[in-house]
């Protein structure tokens, strides 16, 4: 069963670096360091038993579990093991912590034993090996008590596949927790829900010697903050029930227990035992106690993120619009283009219909206010330079009187001498020299003109533009700049 929350309010403006810096990290260390990992794995394993120190060590593990072991035991005798037994009794004395730690310690194979020798050879080899596998070294193992991969293990991961899965949940709740929360203070629940998750686990599985690895635990952390964040507010979510799947909404507390039951289910009933549920429940429960706690006593949250996810309705009603337009019903079509920008002012798309609507009618305030929002926010985008430059001649050609602001004029100034248009950027320049002269960023239009005309190989214009620029703003430091661009 999947569960995930729909979250439609990420903004670049202030881009989650946190988050995007963590993703970077799991990658990086997954594609870097763990790169190849399973096939040391099959290496190590392959030397353990090729090399004969399963030969020497699992017969005397079977001989412990079955007793005291004795110095010289002739029931010891390797050769009547078969594979399938070596392998089968060497996963389980993997997992047997008090059995490695009296081998480690030289208390099951004794100094005075005849292999002693020969095994502390291979012994020490097939350790050296297994030092490599960094699953190994910083996954936490419980058995080992080690706080460092208590932290560590939150970057690592088993699999391609479980990277990608625990990356895509990262992205799709840690923007929005980043946003709401701020960087540092998001920083430090993905990190607490993922010590909480370990502990849950240590807590659980104290005696275990497997590596546990991966983000879930600290994804988990994110996820339980989120459901109590936004609590009995309402969020989109998508789920899936074997080949069933859709989209609800309900309010995001509920989200907290069904994820726990679901988890518990896992743990009990599913056949993924590799998975480690019970860091999964313990990060969802620190994080929820971490939403508790910022709730309860001291951080100040940004409550626009935290509010109700509102419904799509924009897509609706600009089709109802356009169909309206169609049919040449234009004031209903402008009526409803208007509740879009009423929802999403930034909406070039409603923007751009409703200028071409309001065209039919140049000389009314309303074409003149349009087509002023509609070349606002494409001066702002690069990229829609081809676009601001055709709706900007297609304004000037329809009204014999442009009623555009100087700031407007610069900005388009600007995009235009920076993506080639230098026609339409000369027209703009000059019609603010003659109208509007005392502009404060005349001179900087000016020098970047000339700088455009110089970059397309237009040298003598662009001199002209220093020219005019040192003649009309003398004491400006553009002016000095062109002064000395002149010279050379």
């Amino acid at each position: 069963m999947f569960i995930i929350p729909l979250i439609g309010k990420i903004s670049w403006r202030n881009p989650p670096f946190v988050t995007v810096g963590i993703i970077l990290l799991n990658c990086l260390v997954f594609f870097l360091f763990q790169a190849g990992e399973s096939e040391k794995h099959h290496e190590v394993s392959r030397y353990y038993f090729e090399s004969g120190l399963a030969n020497i060590e699992v017969p005397r593990y079977i001989a412990y579990r079955e007793g005291p072991v004795q110095e010289s035991d002739d029931s010891l005798d390797t050769q009547q093991l078969d594979e399938d037994t070596l392998v089968r009794f060497y996963l389980e004395m993997e997992r047997d912590f008090a059995y490695l730690n009296k081998l480690n310690n030289d208390e099951i194979i004794l100094p005075s034993d005849p292999q002693y020798a020969n095994w502390k050879f291979l012994k020490t080899e097939y350790d050296h090996q297994r030092s490599q596998i960094i699953s190994l070294q910083y996954g936490f193992r419980p058995a080992y008590k080690s706080f460092m991969t208590a932290f560590t293990y939150m970057f690592l991961h088993g699999s391609a596949g479980h990277l990608f899965g625990n990356m895509v949940f990262l992205w799709i709740v840690g923007c929005m927790l980043e946003m709401g929360l701020g960087r540092w203070l998001y920083a430090g629940l993905y990190i607490w829900g993922g010590l909480i998750a370990a502990g849950m686990f240590w807590l659980i599985y104290m005696n275990s010697t497997m590596p546990v690895v991966g983000a879930s635990g600290a994804i988990a952390g994110l996820m339980g903050a989120f459901a109590v964040l936004f609590g009995k507010k309402k969020v989109k979510i998508f789920y899936s029930l074997g080949f069933y799947f859709n989209y609800l909404k309900i309010p995001a507390i509920i989200l907290l227990p069904i994820w726990i039951g679901n988890e518990f289910f896992q743990l009990f009933f599913g056949n993924a035992r590799h998975v480690a549920y019970v860091a999964h429940i313990g990060g969802l429960m620190g994080g929820a106690l971490f939403g508790v706690l910022i709730l309860k006593f001291w951080v100040k949250l940004k409550n626009d993120v935290f509010d109700e996810i509102p419904e799509d309705d924009i897509a609706p009603l600009m089709e109802r619009a356009l169909k309206h337009i169609a049919e040449l019903d234009l004031p209903s079509g402008r009526r409803l283009l208007g509740e879009v920008l009423a929802k999403d002012p930034e909406n070039v798309d409603a923007l751009t219909h409703l200028f071409n609507v309001d065209k039919l009618s140049p000389e009314t305030e309303e074409f003149h206010g349009t087509a002023k929002k509609l070349m606002f926010h494409l001066s702002r985008n690069a990229n829609t330079y081809e676009k601001a430059n055709k709706i900007y001649q297609e304004y000037v050609g329809f009204t014999r009187r442009p009623r555009l602001s100087a700031q407007l004029y610069l900005q388009l100034s600007a995009m235009f001498s920076a993506t080639g248009h230098l026609e339409t950027a000369v027209k703009i320049v000059t019609l603010l020299v003659k109208k509007m002269p005392e502009s404060p960023g005349i001179p900087t239009a000016l020098l970047k003109l000339a700088r455009a005309y110089r970059r397309n190989g237009m040298a003598v214009k662009g001199h002209k533009c220093l020219q005019l620029l040192c003649l009309k703003y003398p004491a400006s430091s553009e002016a000095q700049v062109a002064r000395k661009s002149l010279q050379n």
